[in-house]
């Protein structure tokens, strides 16, 4: 049999075929398969592309602290601090409004026009004033005349008396100047600071005819209110218009006061305006709740340089609380419930992700404190990582 096969097949088919068959082994290069964990979690394989689609991202964990966040509903509010009521110093009529309720105004804009009665006033009295002054000035240039010749003649034509009573004369017209000159000098600051101001221009000098005042702004800001009219009467001390400047605004939660007792000053704040998140810092907490609500407000100023924030809006916020924990850090998101276990998703290759239970101490709703099953600089599966626990659900139950 052996020649008759050796006649008809090839040398090498032979050898083949009369060989004792040898168990087959794998390839040296070939992986060895994923066995499961000692809990029972198997790792989840997604491709590059797959984690692509799902919008999987992973993030380090890292060794910190997180405090717990108490959720508000906040308002917007001008800071009462940047908030400017412009009064006028003089009574009169009004002559113009410049301005309406909304209008953002730069420094030094007129706002106001009206004819200033207590400044024709003062004008009177600043012209009667230095000529009372240049009457003492006179005055006083005679008796000093006069005291010259009574002393160069004294003991000839003059008694020596004489002599003594011009210059008690001069020196009480001396002392009229001087008094005149503080009258004047008075009348000059009054028109200089009070006439004259942060919030007020004199439109004309002391000698003028011109008796109209301008209120004008202190500051770059939007008018909140005007509250006079042209032809109307108008008061010292009167709110002819109020100012507020909105390059920082205040953001105020009423919370309730048990809430508040874990709300301490100079906590972090953030506070949502669209997709912006608003970093601040709790500035003041009340210390005793609202008659009316039974709340206790909260405040924080924050920078609104763009305007973006205008008083009346009502936004999300988040205020941390004395509630702390520390450990290590992860995203919120990379914490997913398998089994009523928390679980976390360790990227152990580029594409295989391994399941491990953790110890949550506490999530603040943007990061979690892991006490145990994870440590720092692990790399974990943080948004989409629900893609992973569906995959690992799924294989669970025999879908592969």
């Amino acid at each position: 049999m052996r020649k008759r096969l050796a006649a008809l097949l090839p040398a090498t088919a032979l050898i083949a075929i009369l060989a004792p068959a040898q168990a087959k082994t794998p390839a040296a290069d070939t992986p060895a398969a994923e066995t499961p964990a000692a809990d029972g979690l198997a790792p989840v394989t997604i491709g590059a592309d797959a984690q692509k689609n799902e919008g999987l991202t992973v993030a380090t964990a890292r060794a910190g602290t997180v405090s717990r966040v108490l959720p508000a509903l906040a308002r917007v509010m001008p800071d009462e601090t940047r908030v400017v009521h412009i009064r006028p110093v003089g009574s009169g009529k009004v002559l113009a409004v410049h301005v309406l309720a909304g209008q953002r105004v730069a420094r030094d804009t007129v706002l106001v026009d009206y004819v200033d009665h207590s400044l024709h006033v003062a004008r009177l009295q600043a012209v009667q004033m230095r000529a009372a002054l240049n009457a003492a000035i006179a005055a006083r240039d005679d008796a000093a005349a006069a005291y010259r010749r009574a002393r160069d003649l004294a003991g000839a034509t003059i008694a020596a008396g004489e002599v003594r009573r011009r210059l008690a004369v001069l020196q009480e017209a001396q002392n009229t100047v001087l008094a005149r000159q503080a009258d004047v000098a008075t009348m000059s600051h009054r028109f200089q600071e009070e006439f004259n101001s942060v919030t007020e221009r004199d439109n004309g000098d002391e000698t003028s005819q011109d008796e109209t005042s301008s209120l004008i702004a202190p500051v770059d800001g939007t008018v909140q209110s005007v509250s006079v009219a042209v032809a109307g009467d108008i008061e010292p001390g009167q709110d002819a218009a109020t100012l507020v400047d909105l390059s920082s605004v205040w953001i105020v939660s009423d919370i309730p006061p048990q809430d508040a007792a874990h709300i301490v000053p100079g906590g972090r704040q953030v506070t949502r305006l669209g997709d912006r998140a608003l970093a601040s810092r709790i500035g003041s907490v009340d210390g005793m709740a609202a008659p009316a609500t039974g709340l206790v407000r909260v405040i924080s100023a924050v920078p609104n340089p763009g305007g973006a924030l205008r008083p009346g809006m009502m936004l999300d916020t988040e205020l941390q609380t004395d509630d702390r924990a520390t450990g290590i850090v992860i995203p919120s998101e990379a914490v997913q419930q398998v089994n009523g276990r928390d679980v976390v998703f360790i990227r152990t290759a580029p594409d295989i992700f391994r399941p491990v239970p953790v110890t949550v101490a506490l999530d603040s709703g943007g990061s979690a404190v892991v006490t145990a099953g994870l440590a720092a600089g692990q790399a974990v599966a943080a948004q989409g990582s629900f893609a992973l626990k569906s995959s690992l659900l799924l294989a669970g139950t025999g879908g592969g």
